[in-house]
């Protein structure tokens, strides 16, 4: 199936792009994360966000086409595709996008999952809003159905209706680690609403959702991000909430330059006022 998609992505990009040689790049993404906990250390190829180290290679067309693959080099062990084709799609460069590929909801602070899926900018009957459709489909036991995103970069409304939403390692990881299992049966609605303030030159993101199932709870998630470019170590603060649980999770990272590619980073993990671990990372593209 790997293999298949990739193959086809391929050709169709280049009878879209027609007999024209496309520019490529091929590279190596790095999410590179040593996390230390009171019980051990442990090195992963991928950070607590879920963001894997990926080889990738990646084609645009003058035509205005492009295309995307990346395979992981290390597979998250809670992830139900068993496979390390994190990316595979084609698009029209600030148009379409077919493939597998990361489908966000609403801004992405929460639920942000790698899915089979054809995604579309449209304009919304009032108002002329712009508006993003995506429509899922990764099998009957995985997310399929239907995002659409009402609103501006700055903020938006979104709704989701569907199956088995939330199911993968990637879904709420500011709230849970992705080594822990998500349910099987996921969401069938969600509902959400995001807004980006600017607080002294400092952007700060929040998102609300809200997820109901048929055979899970129903719950409420807030979350915020705030990132300061501007001071040392730029430091980034993420919190995220859950009624269900009733429990804030959060989570702060430090970074540091160290060349024109690579970044170090330090990064404080916890629930409430107990810390889960301390991790230090590498992150950058060669």
């Amino acid at each position: 199936m790997q293999r298949l998609l990739t193959t086809l992505l391929l050709i169709g990009f280049y009878a879209l792009g027609g007999a024209q040689h496309p520019t490529v790049f091929f590279g190596v993404r790095l999410h590179l994360q040593a996390r230390i906990d009171e019980r051990t250390t442990a090195l992963r190829w991928y950070d607590d966000l879920a963001r894997g180290s990926v080889v990738f290679l990646q084609l645009y067309h003058e035509a205005g086409y492009g295309a995307y693959i990346a395979q992981r080099l290390q597979n998250l062990a809670t992830d139900r595709t068993r496979t390390a084709l994190d990316e595979a799609y084609i698009e029209r460069l600030g148009g379409w996008r077919i493939g597998k590929f990361f489908a966000p909801f609403g801004a992405g602070i929460l639920l942000n999952e790698s899915v089979l899926a054809m995604q579309s900018p449209a304009q919304f009957a009032i108002g002329d809003l712009p508006m993003r459709v995506a429509y899922l489909y990764n099998g009957s036991d995985r997310q399929q159905g239907l995002y659409v995103r009402v609103g501006i970069p700055r903020g938006g409304v979104s709704v989701g209706v569907g199956r088995h939403f939330g199911v993968d390692p990637h879904a709420f990881a500011v709230w849970e680690l992705p080594e822990r299992p998500r349910s099987p049966d996921g969401y069938d609605t969600l509902y959400g609403a995001d807004y980006t303030l600017n607080l002294g030159g400092v952007p700060l993101q929040l998102e609300w959702l809200h997820s109901d199932g048929k055979r899970v709870a129903a719950t409420h998630w807030l979350a915020a991000r705030a990132q300061s470019r501007t001071l040392p170590l730029q430091p980034e603060l993420t919190i995220a909430y859950q009624t269900a649980a009733n429990q804030l999770s959060w989570r702060v990272a430090l970074q540091q330059q160290t060349g024109e590619r690579a970044r170090l980073n330090l990064t404080l993990r916890g629930k409430a006022g107990t810390i889960q671990f301390v991790a230090f990372g590498l992150q950058g593209d060669f």
